[in-house]
């Protein structure tokens, strides 16, 4: 027991002892470590930028388009800009921007300052390219590209006429009929289309300042024709870049059974035995005949080389490509060439080659297009044409986990299911 007194006394004595001697000393900071309030200031309000690098405050600013006939020259002219000054611009220009391809409807605006002088001017090529050209001490043009926001939607519908018809019900951009048309051109026949087809789609809608600008990438679809559903999952990795089925096979195959970038009305099929609309005489017609207005662009069916593209006879307006040592396609009756297209080019599959016309033997404006396999022509439309190439094996595993979360996007979409995991 005394021993646990005497314990306790001598801890007493110690903390007391602690106690002493840190109140002995003065415990200090540097001044200049001490935050004042009067030493604070506030930060400046920056002044509000808009989308071109303009200060609003201290700019007006008339927003127009481009009329008929009108050029950089005669729409600075109208602001008072003077020809000398214009006329630096236009030089400087050179290597940056050609300021002679304004387009009648293409959106500009002009800035003008506190005076109403103009000093600045902003053209937009698209809805997402624009070039900014100032010029108070001196001239400066710069391009930039307005950022597109995107948002994910989804379309089901059953067929009763046709897509077409059947996504403007739904209230949806005619770009998705052209892209599942794309997606399912070798695979489905869009002739053939049946009452009660059924479509869904998962998609993006695009929008430049709050304004929509039409539809983006479709990123899986599904097309129910006569009985047999087919999906198609959007998938790219660097290398590869496409729409793929659940397996991984391309939808795309090594031709574009249709060279057009929506399919026309057919005027005139294959057959070994036809009678000619202008020769009144039964002769074969080996090729496809696609009713089309002048001027409708035609499409390379594959990669490949032009051989022939010059006016040949009867033929009109002609193009020939040779895509390999197997394939072979034309294009008769033509108005006119693409821009480059002539024996010897290389083309890539869905290039524009030409367009529609009446060239040669025609009654009206159409395309004739022809497929050769091994030298003979056989009929595009009922041919099963092999797929392009699939996913590498190397990214099957991934691909496959993107499959299941399309599937489940889609799926849970077209129900009108939350998307915020989306």
């Amino acid at each position: 027991m005394r021993t646990f007194f005497a314990g306790t006394a001598l801890f007493i004595l110690l903390v007391t002892g602690f106690i002493f001697l840190t109140a002995e000393r003065e415990i200090s900071f540097e001044d200049e470590k001490l935050i004042s309030v009067h030493d604070l200031t506030e930060i400046p309000i920056q002044p509000a930028i808009d989308n071109y690098g303009f200060e609003t405050d201290f700019f007006a600013v008339d927003e127009e388009r481009i009329q008929r006939n009108e050029s950089l020259y005669i729409i600075l002219r109208r602001h008072g800009v003077d020809r000398e000054t214009i006329h630096y611009i236009q030089q400087q220009a050179r290597g940056i921007v050609n300021l002679g391809r304004m387009m009648p409807g293409q959106r500009y605006r002009i800035y003008k300052n506190e005076d109403g002088e103009a000093t600045g001017f902003v053209w937009h090529q698209s809805a997402t390219d624009y070039t900014t050209i100032t010029w108070v001490e001196e001239i400066e043009i710069t391009r930039g590209e307005i950022p597109v926001r995107t948002e994910i939607a989804a379309v089901s519908g059953t067929i009763q006429h046709s897509l077409a018809n059947a996504i403007q019900r739904k209230g949806v951009s005619q770009r998705l009929v052209v892209e599942l048309a794309n997606i399912y051109a070798w695979t489905v026949d869009f002739y053939s289309l049946r009452s009660g087809d059924q479509f869904k789609a998962v998609y993006e809608n695009r929008y430049v300042e709050d304004e929509y600008i039409g539809i983006g990438a479709i990123k899986v679809a599904e097309f129910e024709h006569r009985g047999t559903v087919r999906r198609a999952y959007f998938y790219e990795n660097g290398q590869q870049s496409g729409y793929f089925d659940e397996e991984g096979n391309s939808m795309r195959r090594e031709m574009m059974r249709v060279p057009f970038e929506y399919n026309p009305r057919i005027s005139s099929g294959f057959s070994h035995n036809r009678m000619h609309p202008i020769l009144n005489q039964r002769r074969p017609h080996y090729g496809t005949d696609y009713a089309a207005p002048t001027g409708t662009p035609i499409l390379a069916a594959g990669d490949g080389v032009v051989t022939e593209a010059q006016h040949r006879g009867g033929n009109g307006n002609i193009v020939q490509i040779r895509h390999n040592s197997v394939y072979k396609t034309a294009y008769l009756h033509m108005s006119r060439f693409a821009s480059g297209i002539r024996p010897g080019v290389s083309v890539q599959q869905g290039q524009v080659i030409g367009y529609v016309g009446q060239t040669g033997l025609a009654t009206g404006p159409h395309l004739c297009y022809r497929l050769y396999k091994n030298g003979t022509p056989i009929n595009s439309v009922t041919y099963d044409f092999p797929p392009s190439e699939g996913i590498d094996e190397a990214y099957l595993d991934e691909y496959l986990a993107e499959v299941q979360r399309l599937d489940e996007m889609l799926d849970r979409m077209v129900r009108g299911d939350e998307l915020a995991l989306y």
